[in-house]
């Protein structure tokens, strides 16, 4: 059909090797070449395999490939041998071949663009499960469609094979998706390591600083430098303050002097209780105890707004989804969303200093603003109050809101002022909160008496005198809180942290510094100091190497390279080091161990770079090696090696399972074939031992013989003229033949 419509030559891509020939095969005796292209397509080929000796020409899949060719059809994917792979992709890029069957790494690299794409599916196996293409994936290949100068449009097909078609959703992603994200794949080897310890003018930081996976984070180094400046003329600032007060009265009565060690001292259990309240809350708000407790009069210790434990006393319970009136929080901080729906209640707490300014400015309501207000306050009230009463004719009557730890309705009256409220009364500072119950530190046994109404609704002043004067009553002796056992709570845990903290508030009420009136001057700087500190260090951190992602990873390597023998504890390469550098082609730690451990010594040539093979070849086969006696038993030697290895570097702090590790780095599957290859055995003969394509076979082979080039240069550091030799031997019998026939690209065909 696309021959009729004239959208020949075409592409199809199939996400598997052997798709892409069974799709191939079932195209049966199928023609589409002219006597013309066929006689063209036959010079080329006999010109492109001339340079083969007779019994390659005829390996089996050169004769199907040259086949399928001479009817105008390709296959192209990594099982192909290289001489093989290139005539099909010279061929198809001189408009010979009108169908190629091809794996998606025919889009990368190779300049040949076809008439028509189509994708056989639009999901593959990506090495851990199925997934639909990505689009810059799908982009790559499908930009193969469109010749230039010849076509106008490119057409790209999707096949829906058993006739399930893709959803739309699915497809317009996929057609019109964002670019995939680029991803470092920068990782630290041990030879890399080794080389940068080598030279004197790139450190192994300096190395990572300057990696891809790095880049964002340096890129915002500019700021944090600017910044940490700043904080450090801050803090040098603050100290410097503090120093010069040190010493000085602060004019309490108390006799207190500025710059105590106690205030310190005081400082850390203030940030200790404050952990030790986010760990134990949920437990203590939840318990049936503290419900009953947190009623109208119950004495509490409050969060204050410089961090300072204040006593307070519960007032009325707010409403929790409702927000506070002007913008009410507690004295430290302003409600955030997660406030939202969590328990409040209005307090009055004992405030000692001023107030921030901006919640000193209490707008003034004129007469008539007040008025007003007031009589809105009493409409809502009676619109609830006759609602309540509609409710008691049929459910009977229900107890007051509020009157027994039963958390506030928006029916409760509003506060006669915007909260939060700051004043004084005499010498005596209070403020009027709508605090989260997260700011309450402990729940005394200590109650009140109070009127509510009169504090928080109409402000009276004597209500609030009297409230006032009780809370100070209560500091003459320390306030005890109430027991787990009377909160009701057995969470172990909670139990435990919930003791340490009352512990720690016992302790600070020893404190001469308590009650200071000026504690909380004395406090605020010294809580800014060390906020400040952290702020400082946590940018020299981020600015110094060791920030850097893959600095952990870096100072495990260099221990497994130490307790190994590779470089001393001053960091100087040893010889062993030094032969490690050598080895790029595969697990240089394996390679190096099994060099020194003497495993390749008794071994002859054959065996020796058929042993090496199992660093080399990484592709999955259901074949069992048929091996010598003596070679087999080189095989588990290597492996109990591998996994002492993985061992050693588990050891050392590294995610690495020694098993996985071995059978990762060690694969033979191709071990008996190198053997019989060494041995001169026909590239014929040795695919019948394997179900490993023969691309594979030559790729193993092709990097075998650059790993005998580096293992022979550790030979010559280590002075090892008998490895030397025989490195040299191996490399001489497995450079032969198809394996290392040369490029059609780089000599005439």
């Amino acid at each position: 059909k696309l021959q009729k419509v004239e959208l020949l030559p075409v592409v199809v891509f199939c996400f598997s090797k052997k798709k892409c020939d069974s799709c191939v095969d079932g195209l049966g005796s199928l023609d589409l070449t002219s006597s013309a292209e066929k006689s063209e397509i036959h010079m080329f080929c006999e010109r492109a395999l001339g340079r083969l000796n007779p019994g390659d020409r005829k390996l089996p899949q050169v004769c199907r490939v040259r086949e399928l060719c001479g009817r105008g059809l390709g296959v192209h994917h990594a099982g192909l041998l290289p001489i093989v792979k290139e005539i099909v992709e010279m061929l198809f890029c001189r408009g010979l071949l009108k169908v190629l069957f091809s794996t998606e790494t025919f889009a990368m690299g190779v300049n040949a663009p076809a008439r028509t794409v189509v994708f056989h599916s639009i999901r593959k196996h990506d090495g851990r499960s199925f997934r639909t293409l990505l689009s810059g994936e799908y982009t790559q290949m499908a930009g193969r469609a469109g010749r230039r100068g010849l076509d106008t449009v490119g057409t790209v097909i999707i096949m829906a094979p058993d006739d399930k078609v893709p959803e739309e959703a699915e497809l317009r992603t996929l057609i019109t998706g964002k670019a995939t994200m680029l991803e470092s794949q920068f990782r630290l080897r041990y030879n890399m390591i080794v080389n940068l310890l080598r030279v004197e003018d790139l450190s192994v930081e300096d190395m990572l600083k300057r990696s891809f996976a790095e880049l964002h984070a340096q890129r915002a180094m500019k700021g944090h430098g600017e910044l940490l400046h700043a904080g450090e003329r801050l803090l040098r600032r603050i100290t410097a303050l503090a120093a010069a007060h040190a010493g000085r009265p602060c004019g309490c009565p108390c006799g207190c002097v500025f710059g105590r060690p106690e205030v310190e001292e005081y400082y850390e259990l203030v940030v200790a209780v404050q952990h030790l309240t986010t760990q134990v809350h949920a437990a203590v708000m939840q318990s049936p105890g503290a419900k009953q407790a947190l009623s109208p009069g119950r004495v509490v210790l409050l969060r204050s707004l410089h961090g300072v434990p204040e006593p307070a006393v519960v007032l009325r319970m707010g409403s929790a989804p409702t927000p506070p009136v002007g913008g009410g929080r507690t004295l430290l901080r302003a409600p955030s969303g997660d406030d939202q729906g969590t328990k409040q209640l209005y307090v009055l707490a004992l405030h000692r200093g001023a107030g921030p300014e901006a919640k000193m400015k209490v707008p003034t309501e004129t007469a008539t603003a007040q008025q007003e207000r007031m009589k809105a306050s009493t409409m809502s009230m009676g619109m609830e109050m006759k609602r309540k009463d509609d409710l008691d004719m049929g459910l009977g009557k229900l107890g007051r809101v509020g009157s027994r730890g039963v958390w506030g309705t928006a029916s409760e009256p509003p506060p006669a002022v915007p909260l939060p409220h700051y004043a004084s009364v005499g010498e005596v500072g209070y403020a009027l909160l709508l605090v989260p119950s997260e700011d309450i530190l402990s729940i005394t046994k200590s109650k009140l008496k109070v009127d509510a109404g009169e504090v928080l609704e109409r402000l009276d002043l004597a209500a609030v005198a009297r409230t006032v004067a009780g809370l100070q009553r209560q500091l003459d002796e320390p306030l005890e809180a109430l027991s787990n056992q009377e909160l009701k709570f057995n969470d172990v845990d909670a139990v435990e942290a919930y003791q340490v903290r009352q512990q720690y508030l016992s302790e600070m009420a020893k404190f001469q510094c308590h009650q200071c009136p000026k504690l909380p001057e004395q406090y605020a700087l010294i809580a800014k100091r060390r906020q400040l500190a952290e702020r400082v260090r946590e940018l020299q951190y981020r600015m110094s190497d060791q920030a850097l992602q893959q600095m952990p990873d870096y100072h495990m390597r260099v221990r497994v390279l130490q307790e190994m023998g590779y470089i001393d504890d001053e960091k100087v390469v040893q010889m062993k080091g030094r032969v490690m550098c050598e080895l790029n082609s595969c697990d240089e730690l394996l390679g190096s161990e099994m060099i020194f451990a003497g495993h390749l010594t008794d071994l002859c040539p054959e065996e020796a770079i058929a042993l090496l093979s199992a660093l080399i070849f990484q592709e999955k086969t259901d074949n069992e090696p048929v091996l010598p006696t003596k070679l087999m038993e080189a095989c588990d030697k290597v492996r109990h090696l591998a996994r002492a290895c993985g061992e050693r570097q588990l050891q050392c702090g590294l995610e690495i399972s020694p098993e996985d590790y071995c059978r990762e780095v060690l694969k033979f599957g191709l071990t008996e074939v190198v053997y019989e290859w060494a041995k001169g055995t026909p590239f014929a003969d040795i695919c019948m031992l394997t179900d490993v394509p023969e691309g594979s076979i030559v790729r193993t082979i092709v990097r075998l013989d650059e790993m005998c080039r580096e293992v022979k240069d550790a030979a010559r550091l280590m002075g090892d003229s008998t490895l030397f030799l025989k490195m040299q031997t191996a490399s001489e019998l497995i450079k032969r033949d198809i394996v290392f026939s040369a490029s059609l690209y780089v000599s005439k065909a």
